[in-house]
């Protein structure tokens, strides 16, 4: 993990992800990728990178949807090959999910991103859910790095958030 994010984990949440996610997971790329078994899928270069795309996506998804109590997670969506995601609507105001991984620190286009919040996933089904980045601290992030791609290092600075209430209320 960067050395950055590991100095400013008191500004995430963590959310455990229960095993059985994993596997419904496992299910869901199967089924995708027209393949019987798991070892099939570790024996193609492209279904293992299709497979751990697919798991960070969806991990990123669940921690959210579960930190916020937003409902019981949509499984049937997930199953559908085409699946993209779109942005969360809360109330018109719109929110995505920025996720990033390994050593590298979340890097995101201030044009195309409004409210956001940046998701960390770790290999061990641990997943760090940052505060709520709005879309002024966003403009103002372009701003003083004078550039439109963005490379969030400072995370301190995003709004803290304890329920989807909490989160509606602060975002633009």
């Amino acid at each position: 993990m960067n050395k950055e994010l590991l100095n400013q984990l008191e500004y995430f949440k963590r959310v455990n992800i229960p095993k059985y996610i994993e596997a419904n997971i496992q299910s869901i790329a199967l089924k995708h990728l027209d393949l019987a078994d798991m070892g099939k899928l570790r024996d193609r270069m492209e279904g293992e990178l299709y497979y751990s795309r697919l798991r960070n996506d969806i991990f990123s998804e669940y921690a959210f949807e579960k930190l916020i109590g937003l409902r019981k997670f949509d499984w049937e969506k997930r199953e559908k090959k085409n699946y993209i995601r779109k942005k969360y609507n809360f109330e018109n105001k719109k929110l995505n999910l920025v996720l990033f991984m390994g050593d590298s620190l979340p890097k995101f286009s201030a044009e195309h991103v409004g409210n956001c919040i940046f998701i960390h996933v770790n290999a061990d089904s641990r997943v760090l859910v940052s505060g709520l980045a709005t879309k002024s601290t966003i403009d103002k992030m372009a701003i003083e790095q004078d550039s439109k791609i963005i490379e969030l290092n400072d995370f301190k600075s995003l709004f803290e958030f304890n329920s989807m209430e909490d989160l509606v209320q602060k975002m633009d």
